[in-house]
């Protein structure tokens, strides 16, 4: 090996030694952590909901199925209007028409039997006392299909954040527990991994069933709290006692 080969070496085994002795240090330096989960919940009473109802209205002529769905359109416009329903919160854009074919199974032939014309309306309601009244209403006026309400809060962020806080508690319960199990104590908090908000609905179909049996002398609509959980992770330092 020649000495300039010999230098080299000298050289990397130094730079290697330094390398490691950096790591070690580092090491040594970083703080004990521990790393909890928390959960947490909060609930809110609902004041808002969305439903759609379908209008089907079938006849050998096009201008009568069109004629029919457009007149109980009319009718449950009437309704809404009477409730002082805002319009900008109504949506009457859906409509289609299709022929009717249906299969004859003596001739093994589709044959045209007349029209479907359909309309859709999507309400959203801000006073949740309006809604079985327009449910009852529009059924009587003819529409065919009401879909189960989506029942929402206007104060959901807010209850998210109330969430948010009771699963930090929690996690500094989880932590403070395990620390003092093991002899030690929390210090500042290094990281914090906040979770997704879940907002579970309450049971549609039941909420459905109460709209539509509710008190017609006037009793409200109750459908009961909406629920947001959230789940958070934290990373406290440990102190030794």
């Amino acid at each position: 090996m020649t000495y300039l080969e010999e230098t080299s070496m000298t050289r990397l085994i130094l730079i290697t030694a330094l390398m490691s002795i950096a790591v070690c240090a580092a090491a040594e330096d970083a703080p004990r952590s521990i790393s909890v989960s928390g959960t947490g919940s909060a609930d809110v009473q609902p004041d808002r909901a969305r439903i759609v109802m379908s209008i089907v209205s079938r006849d050998p002529s096009l201008s009568v199925a069109q004629n029919g769905a457009s007149d109980v359109t009319g009718k449950v416009l009437a309704i809404i209007d009477d409730l002082d329903i805002d319009r900008s919160r109504v949506d009457t854009t859906g409509a289609s028409v299709r022929p009717d074919y249906r299969y004859n199974n003596e001739t093994r032939e589709q044959e045209l039997h007349g029209y479907i014309a359909q309309r859709q309306i999507k309400v959203e309601f801000r006073d949740l006392d309006n809604l079985s009244k327009v449910i009852e209403g529009a059924v009587a006026a003819g529409v065919n299909q009401v879909s189960e309400p989506q029942l929402f809060s206007s104060k959901q962020r807010d209850v998210y954040r109330q969430a948010l806080e009771n699963a930090a508690a929690d996690a500094r319960a989880n932590a403070e527990r395990l620390a003092a199990a093991l002899g030690m104590s929390l210090g500042p908090v290094l990281r914090i991994d906040a979770g997704t908000q879940i907002m579970p609905m309450p049971n549609q179909r039941q909420a459905f069933a109460n709209a539509m049996a509710v008190d017609t002398e006037g009793a409200s609509y109750n459908p009961g709290d909406l629920s947001v959980h959230t789940t958070i992770g934290v990373e406290f330092e440990l102190l030794v006692d």
